[in-house]
């Protein structure tokens, strides 16, 4: 297991040299900067396992720093520790009111500080990992397919994508995405796979047909999504949604047409073959200012996190409100979606791209 690595913010250089050689005595990598805009830059580059940051720095103080970190994605999750001098209760509450997890004040023993250390960092690790299993709870209830690439290995595959395609994870190693679409669905969406494994385009969707192990052609719609960086490129999740045709109805009209000597060749043939080959497509383009006005903010809030994964409990502290209250709000969710349960109301916000995981 590679070395956790902390971020010390410190504008006393005799202290961070300091702190930096008693932890890398114990093990953690120790990076340091001798400034709030120089911490903030460096928790950008290097994604610190935690950060330990001095309150009182000029021009930026620790309270700065922590606000700027709070406010993206990238950082906020990083826990965050003050080192101060300051003894004062109310400026203690003040750095606890942000958000930070912790603060020591000065003068402290190394035993106070690589048990803070410790405590936190155990904390976060439970958290991700109690995360990342309800997540993967999720993928594998989710009645569509869904599965894990890079545009073009396929790395993991849920039960859905097994009963859709017929491949099951053991054939993953002989096979690539181009495998399980056709041509033409291929080529139409290949520039776009591209640009989100790039990192330059967030998510799409797209009709295309998928390819079983058997060959048979699926009409489906995929969403694909770019999920995370690891070893230089970007992992992509993808979604796929099986589209029923409306076979009986195509029928009808094909016949009430030949009766009265319609053409059905050529643009006539093509329009309706769209029309009738993804009628569910109709349904899920719901007018989107429209759907997402029914959610409040606070339901849009533990949706987001919902679809992290995250259980009730940490729903509950993320938005600091009670676990009933958390409840509530989903089983509002799922009385305005129509859904049975929060997976169903998770599918249908991931459908109608009312939310960016």
């Amino acid at each position: 297991m590679d070395a956790r690595k902390i971020l010390i913010i410190e504008d006393d250089v005799l202290l961070s040299k300091t702190l930096k050689n008693v932890l890398s005595a114990y093990g953690y990598e120790a990076l340091m900067a001798n400034s709030g805009a120089e911490g903030i830059q460096k928790a950008y580059e290097f994604s610190p396992d935690l950060i330990l940051c001095d309150i009182n720095m000029s021009p930026i103080d620790g309270y700065q720093v922590f606000n700027i970190l709070e406010d993206s994605s990238v950082t906020n999750k990083i826990p965050f520790i003050y080192i101060t001098g300051k003894s004062d209760l109310e400026d203690i509450r003040l750095g606890m009111e942000l958000g930070a997890d912790d603060y020591i004040v000065k003068p402290f023993s190394n035993e106070e500080l690589l048990k803070s250390i410790k405590v936190r960092l155990a904390k976060y690790e439970k958290l991700v990992n109690i995360g990342k299993s309800d997540y993967q709870a999720l993928v594998e209830l989710s009645p569509n397919g869904i599965f894990i690439f890079d545009g073009e290995t396929i790395y993991e595959i849920n039960n859905a994508f097994s009963e859709t395609t017929g491949y099951k994870p053991e054939d993953l190693k002989r096979i690539t995405f181009k495998d399980i679409v056709d041509e033409k669905s291929y080529v139409s969406i290949q520039s776009k796979v591209l640009k989100c494994a790039k990192g330059l385009m967030k998510s799409f969707d797209e009709q295309i047909n998928i390819i079983t192990i058997d060959k048979c052609h699926i009409p489906s719609k995929l969403y694909v999504t770019a999920s995370q960086k690891f070893r230089g490129f970007t992992l992509l999740i993808g979604l796929l949604e099986t589209v029923e045709v409306n076979q009986s109805e195509y029928d009808r009209l094909v016949s009430i047409l030949s009766e009265e000597k319609v053409d059905i060749s050529g643009k006539l043939a093509s329009k309706l073959q769209r029309a009738f080959e993804f009628p569910a497509l109709k349904s899920a383009a719901v007018d989107r200012t429209i759907t997402t006005s029914i959610f409040s903010k606070r339901e849009q809030e533990v949706l987001k996190l919902s679809c992290r994964g995250l259980p009730i409990k940490i729903i509950a502290d993320e938005l600091c409100i009670s676990d009933r209250t958390v409840e509530k709000h989903r089983a509002s969710l799922m009385e305005k979606t129509g859904s049975k349960n929060i997976v169903e109301v998770i599918i249908y916000a991931l459908k109608n791209d009312l939310i960016e995981l």
